[in-house]
């Protein structure tokens, strides 16, 4: 049986690679090649890993930003359906031109809502994220919320407010050939008294190797014209839009209602300027 102590030398390189990544040891095809590799190899490992945990809940997980949902784009389903409180602490670090790190806290009501408070730090820059999300409705498989992404932007030097609001729909649909759980998202950014803008995002998340992997770790995918802010340090999709890419851990159980969750995550992979390489994790305890 694989253990932990297996995967360390391999966790060794992988971290003296990332190393190199940021301090721009590599060219930006490189980079590419580096990040499809990183995905990969870390997703291994965690398979490797999985043996020693209890398996936990079949869905969760959350945005950079702290809402559950898939890597930029949050999904209709709150914080989980397994209790009816969740609440989840977790991190999120960049790796672009320069380091940002994104801790969050995320509360989860009833199983109709979610709250979430997250800050963004990049150097002497601070941006504070408030994310809320209703579920009014669910038949089956399918649900439906509106949700929004109040936002206090680089708060240290004086606040600059915008907010995003949004209604989405999840349902499970498939993914290629494969299951998969799907979200179409419409929304509107406000950003200044007459700045605004029509978001549009789309998630895809589906089993990655289900047989060799337990089914523990999830392909994940999402595309649209807006980012976890107006103002991102990474991934910023004014640009093009953005195509995001990503590995994700289950929550895996470590104790009584105490749950562990990763994720590893390629951002805007087609755009030069805001690629990056984002790795997350989340502690979640269910009263």
């Amino acid at each position: 049986m694989s253990t932990v102590l297996d995967s360390v030398p391999s966790t060794l390189y992988l971290v003296k690679t990332l190393l190199q990544y940021t301090s721009g040891g590599f060219n930006m095809k490189g980079k590419i090649t580096l990040t499809a590799v990183l995905l990969l190899s870390v997703s291994m490992l965690l398979s490797a890993a999985l043996p020693l945990l209890a398996t936990g809940t079949a869905s969760g997980n959350n945005t950079i930003q702290g809402v559950n949902g898939y890597i930029v784009v949050p999904s209709a389903e709150p914080a989980w359906n397994g209790s009816d409180t969740t609440v989840t602490t977790g991190y999120s670090a960049m790796f672009g031109g320069s380091v940002s790190h994104m801790p969050y806290l995320q509360i989860g009501l009833d199983k109709q809502a979610e709250i979430a408070i997250a800050a963004e730090i990049t150097g002497t820059s601070l941006d504070l994220l408030l994310n809320g999300k209703w579920r009014f409705t669910r038949n089956g498989g399918s649900s439906l919320a509106i949700g929004f992404n109040g936002q206090l932007l680089d708060v240290t030097a004086g606040i600059d407010p915008a907010v995003q609001i949004y209604g989405v729909s999840t349902f499970t649909s498939t993914f290629i050939d494969w299951p998969a759980k799907t979200t179409v998202l419409l929304g509107y950014t406000i950003d200044g008294p007459l700045d605004s803008n029509i978001d549009f995002g789309m998630g895809f998340q589906t089993p990655l190797l289900k047989k060799y992997l337990n089914g523990q770790v999830d392909f994940v995918l999402d595309y649209g014209n807006f980012s976890y802010s107006v103002s991102p340090s990474v991934a910023n999709a004014g640009n093009r839009g953005m195509l995001n890419v990503g590995f994700r851990l289950l929550p895996v159980r470590l104790g009584d209602g105490l749950y562990l969750s990763s994720d590893v995550r390629g951002l805007d992979v087609f755009d030069a300027s805001g690629r990056a390489l984002s790795v997350a994790l989340g502690l979640s305890y269910q009263p």
